[in-house]
């Protein structure tokens, strides 16, 4: 899968290639405070799928003081082109994603899953699984909880 993500401004372009390592609507309290977001849906790609490909000197980025965790952004428009996690996977917002395709967000890439449930603050009705932590070990049981 190849296809490029931009800023609004255009200024800041990347090369995204490969496959993605994981699609999922994430949860965890670390996107909640790197992103100021109550979950984020997300698309992740290892380090070297995300190839800067314009904008050098338009790119910044922000490292958290107490998260591993950057996100980087045009310092032109202020968008936020994706956030490195504590794995170092380049974490892309489907929301960009969708923006940047004339065809929109493919299914491919769509949430599959949800990530970190326990640690939510929003609730959400769906039918996709519900993984209390990461991508894998115990669901969310809505009949116990």
């Amino acid at each position: 899968m190849n296809f490029k993500i931009h800023c609004q401004c255009g200024r800041v372009v990347f090369d995204v290639t490969g496959q993605p390592i994981v699609h999922a609507t994430c949860h965890c309290s670390d996107c909640r405070t790197l992103l100021g977001v109550p979950f984020h849906a997300v698309t992740a790609w290892n380090r070297d799928d995300i190839i800067l490909k314009e904008g050098q000197r338009f790119l910044s980025l922000f490292q958290h003081p107490t998260l591993n965790m950057q996100k980087h952004f045009c310092v032109n428009c202020a968008q936020v082109l994706f956030n490195t996690n504590s794995m170092g996977w380049r974490v892309l917002a489907q929301p960009l994603i969708e923006a940047c395709l004339p065809e929109g967000l493919p299914e491919a890439l769509s949430s599959d899953k949800h990530l970190f449930y326990d640690q939510r603050v929003v609730d959400i009705n769906d039918e996709l699984p519900k993984y209390l932590r990461g991508t894998s070990g115990p669901l969310y049981d809505a009949t116990t909880s």
